[in-house]
């Protein structure tokens, strides 16, 4: 009961804490708000390490058993010390304008790490390909008014539709209309039930509502 008692009240009162800083703008307040946020920093730091020790507690026993896709366990692992390895030892990272670097420590992240990155998002088009043919299927009206719109950007956001003699500017202003007035309505309304949902679940979380990060239901 303590255990679950206890996490909760710390919740509640830091939670409070840090959403009085928008109703209270006193210097000594902003200053305490500052330090919660340093020392949320670092417990941040802490669940780094905790899921570094995760990561190898799943999948060092796959490995040592060689079982299913431990081959690539065992890149996984090695890449992780690799880099561990070099990060303690001269990793000064990108600390700043004018500050030193490790060349080795640069080098796995600008000629490893980010093409391996580019090529996963590669591969994710040819997923967006398949979902954008699924969604642009003409089964009712409003598919069908989706598929209008996105067929009418497309061709007049190419050269060939933006040249095309008497009706290409037309297309055009047609076509920066439907991005910046039904578009953008679309994205503020989802921008504000994710800031709604956002806000509700961090209330539940400071009133004790949503104990799931507790382990419970």
């Amino acid at each position: 009961m303590i255990k679950r008692t206890i996490p909760i009240f710390i919740t509640f009162v830091v939670g409070m804490i840090m959403v009085g800083e928008f109703f209270i703008p006193h210097s000594a307040y902003r200053e305490l708000t500052g330090e919660l946020l340093d020392w949320g920093i670092i417990l941040s730091a802490g669940a780094f390490i905790l899921g570094l020790v995760n990561l190898i507690q799943v999948h060092l026993p796959t490995v040592l058993s060689r079982g299913t896709d431990w081959g690539y366990k065992v890149v996984l692992l090695g890449s992780l010390a690799v880099t561990l390895a070099v990060g303690f030892a001269n990793g000064k990272g990108r600390l700043g304008p004018g500050m030193e670097q490790s060349f080795s420590y640069k080098w796995i992240f600008d000629f490893l790490y980010i093409p391996l990155s580019a090529t996963m998002f590669a591969l994710l088009a040819f997923y967006i390909a398949s979902a954008g043919f699924r969604a642009f299927r003409a089964r009712n009206t409003e598919a069908t008014l989706l598929l209008l719109a996105a067929a009418l950007v497309m061709f007049a956001a190419v050269p060939i539709g933006e040249g095309m003699p008497g009706i290409g500017p037309y297309l055009v202003v047609l076509k920066d209309w439907i991005l910046d007035v039904p578009n953008n309505a679309a994205r503020r309304a989802i921008f504000i039930g994710a800031a709604l949902g956002a806000i509700s679940t961090g209330l539940r979380v400071i009133l004790g509502l949503e104990r799931s990060h507790l382990g419970g239901d």
